[in-house]
């Protein structure tokens, strides 16, 4: 692991500032300043009170970076949504980079540029109120979703995910493009596998409010409109719709039975939502609402001078 970096608000612009490298190298991920950082890097952050850890948790490609990097673009651009105002962040160069892979997925120029195993993963942002006041920090986790295929099936990879074991909210992802066909057990079977292995090394607690997000839901309403496509009839055009209905609560409630028996989640912390839904003046409602909750202070709490809070994540008691 690297030495920990003493990371400061208000430190100037977020210019990216390679390493020296040599010519003709490729510069590696997370080697810009402002970056995501490593969990041995976290240690420098400071805060007046206890941040609020949200810990996005899924499998490659279920949409946590697109997510992540949609928030950011909403707190920049159209903060009123969120009723809060973007005051700092020690990440700038991270978040930039998710918000740029959420413009690649949008517009299909190219394959999404996937999170590395050994890349930062750690966010933060500094919001206050729609007036700038009662500000507070909120750290994000969007660890790879490679690690966490990996951790489906190793122990010791999942007891390394202190982001999950202290998270505050912890955003279960389900991937819909894989939920929605007819063959959908073997995404199942990894979805069941990573909960049930986090679950058996006591990584889920009480004290963490957990929701569960069904990403790009508007692949189900798609489908519909191919379904329907060319149908006249009034009756055979509301009975085709109720059956792709039926068929997507069946696909959903599945998976509702996997998570019942492992995790704790409430009915109003579970959301159909499409992480790129944020064109403006048309933002997906729901995707809106989640950020909502997911920013908003669970617990607002001191901090005495002597805890370092993060030390509870990356480092064993």
């Amino acid at each position: 692991m690297s030495e920990p970096v003493n990371i400061k608000f208000n430190t100037g612009v977020a210019t990216p500032q390679p390493t020296q490298q040599t010519i003709g190298a490729t510069i590696a991920e997370s080697t810009y300043r402002y970056d995501a950082l490593r969990d041995a890097d976290v240690n420098g952050l400071s805060s007046a009170r206890r941040p609020t850890l949200v810990t996005l948790f899924g499998i490659s490609e279920c949409g946590k970076t697109t997510f992540v990097g949609s928030l950011f673009a909403i707190l920049c651009r159209h903060p009123q949504l969120l009723k809060s105002t973007f005051v700092d962040s020690d990440t700038l160069t991270g978040f930039q980079r998710r918000v740029h892979t959420r413009y690649l997925s949008e517009k299909g120029l190219s394959e999404q540029p996937r999170t590395q195993r050994r890349a930062g993963s750690i966010l933060n942002v500094v919001l206050g109120d729609e007036h700038g006041d009662n500000q507070r920090m909120v750290v994000f986790s969007d660890l790879s979703g490679e690690v966490y295929n990996d951790a489906a099936s190793k122990d010791d990879v999942a007891l390394q995910q202190k982001a999950v074991k202290y998270a505050d909210k912890l955003v279960i992802f389900v991937d819909v493009e894989k939920l929605l066909p007819t063959k959908n057990n073997a995404y199942k079977a990894s979805f069941q596998s990573l909960l049930t292995r986090f679950k058996e090394n006591d990584m889920f607690t009480s004290e963490t409010e957990y929701f569960l997000v069904f990403n790009k839901a508007d692949l189900v309403a798609n489908e519909t409109d191919k379904a329907t496509e060319g149908i006249e009839d009034e009756s055979e055009l509301k009975k085709k719709r109720n059956e792709i209905t039926d068929r997507w609560e069946q696909r959903k409630q599945s998976v509702l039975d996997i998570v019942n028996t492992l995790v704790t989640v409430s009915s109003d912390n579970i959301y159909e939502i499409c992480s790129k839904g944020i064109e403006y003046g048309k933002e997906d409602a729901m995707l809106i609402g989640l950020f909502n909750r997911l920013i908003t202070e669970k617990t607002p709490a001191s901090l005495s001078p002597e805890y370092n809070w993060i030390q509870k994540l990356v480092k064993e008691k």
